[in-house]
């Protein structure tokens, strides 16, 4: 897999989840009773079985804990991501003293739902074994379940559930099981038992409308995936705006996903010019619509240009590129969209797209495409209907020789050419970026691109830094050829993304996951970095 494609996208690392596969999956369950949670994985070019070798219960969960978990606001870094994913889709032995251990197994199911969201969590849940003996497992599948509207299959794991089913959670699911089954009074029982241990007056409204077919309550919230199942089966008339404003990023995410966008209601170009009286969600939303539109793809370059300009403004610039990556081959490069033209060159390789990305590039230094001007009619000439038509090439100014050589080092780490002699020369000129440059360069260096006496020196006069114990253990556990390990603990010293890790931190992340085997996720890693500073 290449670095573009680590860094674009985490749906290779599933299976494709067909009712062949599930019937398949299910024979296999039965007759492995004793598989363990942990050798269950759904990536498809995950990191082997032995991805836990080297590893004890105790380093395992270490490396877990400090991560976000599923009630964070998840990862702003996607490549950082895309690390504690992959580690945590595949499927393997467990670590020394790991088989059976129901915590474990637990965390590793809360950080992915954080790092990969609710799909891989529960593709990876469906075809785990012991669910019904496991709460805390259980419960994780069951509201991603109900998230992604697989009620059946929510239900079936509330209902088989031997081990701590009278919790005021299970009730909860209980009842709403029933509510869809239309068992009306046996869901407000179950709702009943579940109020006298824990009141929840918002489950309730949600619930009663289903139940008696109406709504009585103004407003309702879901920070759960059960809340979220029954507000989506709930009657829609009379129904409130549902709040999300304390639920988790997954279930947020699940709620985006799934909303419908509304139309452009106004021609593209009025709907821009009015864009200076829009603020907030409305000013997204409206910026989105103008972006997807077919009708004028020059007010949709502009758009996504502003949109882009925004989210680096707000340090958000990676996950709108994602979001509108694919989006840029379709815009046309010309006079009106070419100041644009870096952020969308930087968009398309966040996605993967180098072709697209290498045409505004070249765009860049080489200034748009002259401009052909509307005939127009002379009457001094009675012979012509028309003038011919002239040329408008105005005059551009391209960007500065460094940044241009900064796209040309995100081309050359995408395609893995660093240690290529024609990357010598961009790797020398962006040492002279400041700091940044010095990140960049001692990152690429800790994947063999060289380490020229420049960048001795810098590292050698930079101001001393505090080493972080995750680091040192990071490097142990590469050493030792615990691969999850060492990918977990990376992640956690990139707390503050690629773009807020230190020289010194960069190298040695590079190096330790080039050396267990994760070199794309690494040039990944630098990939992110450079585009967010280019940005």
């Amino acid at each position: 897999m290449s670095p573009t494609n680590c860094l674009a996208s985490l749906a290779l690392l599933l299976t494709a989840g067909s009712p062949a596969i599930h019937a398949q999956q299910d024979i296999e369950v039965r007759q492995l009773g004793a598989l363990d949670p942990l050798e269950v994985g759904v990536a498809q070019n995950g990191l082997g079985d032995n991805l836990w070798a080297g590893s004890t219960v105790q380093t395992a969960l270490n490396a877990l804990e400090a991560l976000p978990s599923a009630s964070s606001e998840g990862y702003s870094s996607p490549s950082r991501a895309n690390l504690v994913a992959l580690a945590l889709l595949s499927g393997g032995t467990p670590p020394q003293g790991g088989r059976g251990n129901e915590a474990l197994a637990t965390l590793r199911a809360d950080r992915l739902l954080a790092a990969s969201g609710a799909e891989a969590v529960y593709s990876l849940l469906e075809r785990t074994p012991g669910l019904d003996r496991a709460p805390n497992l259980a419960r994780l599948h069951a509201e991603t379940a109900f998230a992604l509207a697989a009620g059946d299959s929510g239900c079936r794991t509330t209902n088989g559930l031997i081990t701590g089913r009278d919790q005021p959670y299970w009730l909860r699911a209980r009842a709403f099981c029933h509510a869809l089954n239309g068992e009306d009074a046996a869901a407000e029982l179950s709702a009943d038992l579940a109020r006298a241990s824990e009141p929840d007056a918002n489950y309730d409204g949600l619930l009663y409308a289903i139940t008696i077919g109406s709504w009585t309550v103004d407003s309702v919230s879901a920070d759960t995936g059960l809340d979220w199942a029954l507000a989506a089966v709930s009657p829609a008339e009379g129904r409130p705006v549902v709040d999300l404003a304390g639920a988790p990023q997954w279930l947020v995410d699940v709620a985006e996903a799934n909303s419908s966008r509304p139309e452009l209601e106004v021609e593209p170009a009025l709907a821009l010019e009015g864009l200076s009286m829009q603020e907030g969600v409305a000013r997204e939303e409206r910026l989105d619509q103008l972006i997807r539109q077919d009708y004028d793809r020059l007010v949709a370059a502009q758009a996504l240009g502003i949109a882009l300009q925004e989210a680096d403004r707000d340090n958000d610039f990676m996950r709108v590129a994602r979001r509108y990556g694919r989006e840029v081959a379709t815009l046309p490069v010309a006079y009106e969209t070419i100041e644009f033209g870096g952020r969308f060159a930087l968009a398309a390789l966040a996605v993967g797209d180098l072709a697209t990305a290498r045409s505004w590039r070249e765009a860049l230094e080489n200034g748009p495409p002259a401009r052909r001007l509307s005939p127009q009619y002379d009457p001094t000439k009675p012979d012509m209907i028309m003038d011919t038509p002239s040329d408008d090439r105005p005059q551009w100014n391209p960007p500065s020789p460094a940044y241009l050589v900064g796209l040309d080092l995100a081309f050359s780490v995408a395609q893995d050419h660093i240690r290529r002699s024609t990357s010598a020369a961009l790797i020398q000129a962006r040492l002279e970026a400041g700091t940044q440059g010095l990140g960049d360069v001692a990152g690429l260096a800790g994947l063999g691109a060289g380490a020229p006496a420049d960048l001795r020196l810098a590292l050698f006069n930079a101001p001393a830094v505090n080493v972080s114990p995750a680091l040192a253990a990071m490097d142990a556990a590469a050493l030792s050829g615990a691969r999850a390990e060492t990918a977990l603990l990376a992640a956690q010293v990139l707390d503050e993304g690629p773009a807020g890790a230190t020289p010194l931190e960069l190298m040695r992340i590079t190096a330790a996951l080039d050396r267990v085997g994760l070199r794309d996720i690494a040039l990944s890693i630098m990939l992110e970095r450079l585009i967010v500073e280019l940005a």
